[in-house]
């Protein structure tokens, strides 16, 4: 049986107190910030949100700083807690930490939110170039906002759980800085060459794949 459709997101200020205060909400994933619904259910009163993913995020999970006790599942657990809502008149359900996991599949893989190719107005390019770590990274934080970054957090902290290019984009720049300190010789292009040729793929459409900056550092073979 397919799952139930997903309702769009009720408009700011729209979510009824009387149906959701104190209760545990579940929120599809999408069209507006995964912190702002939070804010939306704690401001109507709920007791808690399990964030959902749908078919544009598949399992992909990004952890958040919410500002209230919140969960985030991938699209299989939000079907399957979607299709409980549906067929039970006095549903139930509780948020327990199980501690933290390791080696977790699918990891590696792209995020859902980063861009991809070749696509029909590009067919000749080939992306991303690279996969590099950038979704759930412990970083420094600034104390001028709070993690969520809304106005109504006014929590202060020093470091931050942050998903994106601006912590991709630090890895690979590290690495390439390692590499021409290791081999001032080498060009920007030729960094680049040994970044791309040397990547590993653990699945496919990743582009060169994963960065393995110890097989770069020893590499060979570099255009002229």
């Amino acid at each position: 049986m397919p799952p139930p459709p997903h309702p769009p997101p009720p408009p700011p200020g729209t979510l009824a107190p009387e149906k959701v205060a104190g209760k545990l909400v579940l929120c599809d994933r999408g069209v507006n910030a995964r912190v702002q619904k939070g804010v939306a259910v704690r401001d109507a009163g709920g007791a808690g949100m399990v964030l959902a993913n749908t078919a544009a995020s598949g399992e992909e999970l990004v952890a958040d700083a919410h500002l209230l006790p919140a969960t985030g599942v991938g699209q299989r657990a939000g079907d399957a807690i979607r299709a409980y809502l549906f067929s039970d008149p006095n549903p139930t359900a509780t948020i327990a930490f199980a501690g933290t996991q390791v080696g977790v599949r699918p990891s590696p893989v792209v995020a859902a939110f980063s861009s991809r190719g070749p696509n029909a107005v590009t067919p000749g390019l080939l992306k991303p170039d690279l996969v590099a770590p950038g979704v759930n990274i412990l970083a420094a934080w600034t104390g001028s906002v709070g993690p969520t970054g809304l106005a109504a957090d006014s929590r202060r902290v020093e470091y931050n759980i942050i998903s994106g290019t601006s912590m991709s984009c630090p890895h690979v720049s590290g690495l390439a800085a390692l590499l021409r300190g290791a081999h001032p010789e080498w060009s920007p292009a030729a960094i680049r060459s040994a970044l791309m040729t040397t990547a590993y793929s653990a699945y496919p459409g990743g582009g060169d794949g994963i960065l393995d900056v110890a097989t770069a550092h020893d590499h060979r073979l570099l255009p002229r």
